[in-house]
């Protein structure tokens, strides 16, 4: 079920979801007035709703019908033009799954399918039990690495890919859960491997740090799964997860820079 006030935004969403085999039907609504008794009527498996209406009556929609018998079958993807880090934990709160941003394509719009029906946080299990084996995270809690799970994007890259390249803008850290990275400087003569990243390092947060343009390329040199910690995360100061890797990051830096110096 679309859930949207804009007649253009709701057709735009039908015809991707049209698109999608698994979809078998689609309905959809102007308002979030009686929502409840339009899905008894109208059972649907994901209502995309869009954020426009408002936290307060999104997130006690979406409690009312948690609390009826549709709820234990109904999920959600909140949808919107304007779709940050903030609106992402207000939805956690809420207990909404699925992110799709404004403009989408079809495969993130398959990844709002997916996460709604909390294959995410499935996956979460696992990762959860190798992120509280990496040094970065030893001073995080579990509900803080559960949140910060929810928040970033866990990602995996097949050998030779590359993550990122010399000279690309940096807005995000990775912390490496598995497999290795190397990172190459270009030369005249060809790539040089300046250093080799292992399970448990983070690269790519001088970026952060400086704002300056990638000094290097990262590639994969076999499978890796990794956590890509948006720089957006960092931007609430009362935040004390932000506080949190703000301060691994600086202890970070300062290692790296005495390493250097030795």
């Amino acid at each position: 079920m679309v859930v949207d006030s804009q007649p253009e935004s709701r057709a735009l969403l039908k015809g991707a979801l049209r698109s999608l085999s698994a979809v078998e039907a689609i309905s959809e609504v102007a308002t979030t007035v009686n929502l409840e008794s339009v899905l008894e009527d109208n059972p649907a498996d994901i209502v995309f709703i869009e954020q426009s209406f408002g936290w307060e009556s999104i997130s006690g929609l979406v409690e009312r019908i948690r609390n009826q018998r549709l709820g234990a079958n109904t999920n959600f993807v909140l949808t919107s033009a304007n779709l940050n880090m903030e609106s992402r934990r207000q939805g956690i709160e809420a207990g909404i799954l699925g992110y799709l941003s404004k403009p989408f394509d079809i495969r993130s719009l398959e990844m709002a399918i997916r996460d709604s029906m909390g294959k995410v946080a499935t996956n979460h299990k696992d990762t959860l039990n190798k992120v509280r084996r990496i040094g970065f995270f030893a001073e995080f809690t579990d509900l803080e690495l559960v949140r910060l799970l929810k928040i970033c994007h866990t990602r995996k890259f097949q050998a030779g890919e590359t993550i990122f390249h010399e000279g690309d803008i940096g807005d995000r850290l990775y912390v490496l859960l598995s497999g290795t990275i190397d990172i190459l400087k270009q030369r005249p003569d060809g790539p040089e491997k300046v250093a080799q990243q292992v399970a448990g390092d983070c690269f790519g947060e001088m970026a952060l740090v400086d704002s300056e343009p990638r000094s290097a390329d990262a590639c994969a040199s076999a499978d890796v799964m990794v956590i890509e910690v948006n720089s957006e995360i960092l931007n609430d100061p009362n935040d004390l997860l932000a506080l949190k890797i703000f301060r691994k990051l600086a202890m970070l830096v300062t290692k790296k820079l005495r390493d250097y110096t030795r």
